[in-house]
């Protein structure tokens, strides 16, 4: 699972940032728009042909200040049959038209009076629907509110999580020199013609980690990774790779981007069963008031409970120019 955080500015107005639960004087509530528009729109407005992907919401539901709904999702444009892998018998067939699809969630939280909300997108099979629903609830907001510009970005992993995780390895591929000229009996210029060559550094047989100082010396320019990875005198390594673990969490990122990589939360491993609306909607609530402290913006227990009125669930995006027709 991975976090998108939404805000809104005027449009030429990027410093000033908007109350996402108040952005017009009728319902302008960026959570019951969104509901809104989950509810209504359909698998043939989702469907890409360009990717030959396809997305079906199939459930929405609405609690406090959250909207959680789960999506079909596939691709399509392939002539294929399905195999039962135990038996190895063909159980079925599918067509250029037929999409072979999984269910991901999402689950949308703007607190009331925030200037920034977080949508948290499960994928499934390296696919996910509700960023299609994103993609498409984007392009129609901004018809419905000509002057304002939403903004979509992920959130990245903090500062903290970065000092506490542990290194796992450490990685980079060898450049030769170009005034090198290689005989041609050299075993390494023909690996050279191969592929690239990547050295790398990963714990001792029977160990999890490497030490941490490793890390630590890399990132602060202390210690010179030509000479960790044991390049030759004829070789420079490029990009310096490097993977931390914490939580079960794993990233891997480019040695000084370390503000880069996104936040992955694992839901649950191969072989085992895939989270129901329910389970996806509480795992979320318990990671909102950290995710907003980050932001700082306030998340208060009581936005993961009430049922909504029935004007909010009727809230509906409406296209400016068809307001003033």
């Amino acid at each position: 699972m991975t976090i998108t955080r939404l805000w809104a500015h005027p449009r030429g107005d990027r410093k000033t940032r908007l109350d996402l639960s108040k952005l017009s004087e009728s319902d302008g509530d960026l959570l019951h728009l969104f509901h809104g528009f989950a509810v209504e729109v359909t698998a043939d407005q989702l469907l890409k042909a360009a990717t030959e992907s396809y997305a079906n919401p199939i459930d929405v539901k609405s609690v406090g200040r959250a909207v959680t709904l789960c999506v079909e999702v596939g691709r399509y444009g392939e002539t294929g049959t399905i195999t039962n892998v135990h038996t190895m018998a063909t159980v079925g067939a599918f067509t250029k038209d037929d999409a072979t699809s999984v269910k991901t969630h999402g689950t949308l939280l703007v607190p009331m009076g925030a200037t920034s909300g977080l949508l948290f997108v499960e994928r499934a099979a390296n696919q996910s629907g509700v960023l299609r629903v994103l993609e498409r609830f984007h392009e129609k907001f901004e018809l419905a509110f000509p002057d304002i510009k939403l903004e979509t970005e992920p959130v990245v992993e903090s500062e903290a999580w970065l000092k506490r995780a542990s290194l796992t390895r450490v990685s980079a591929y060898s450049t030769r020199k170009p005034t090198d000229v290689a005989d041609t009996g050299d075993l390494n210029a023909t690996t050279r013609q191969l592929g690239d060559l990547a050295h790398t550094l990963r714990p001792p047989q029977g160990k999890k980690e490497l030490p941490r100082w490793v890390y630590d010396k890399l990132a602060q320019g202390e210690l010179d990774a030509r000479q960790l990875l044991h390049f030759r005198d004829d070789e420079q390594p490029e990009e310096v790779e490097v993977t931390l673990e914490l939580n079960g969490q794993s990233k891997t990122f480019v040695l000084g981007r370390e503000k880069q990589p996104s936040i992955s939360m694992l839901m649950s491993k191969s072989g085992e069963d895939a989270w129901q609306l329910e389970k996806v909607r509480t795992f979320v609530l318990a990671q909102a008031t950290e995710l907003f402290d980050r932001l700082g913006v306030d998340w208060r227990p009581s936005f993961a409970t009430g049922a909504w009125t029935a004007e909010q669930l009727s809230a509906r995006l409406v296209n400016a120019i068809e307001q003033q027709a």
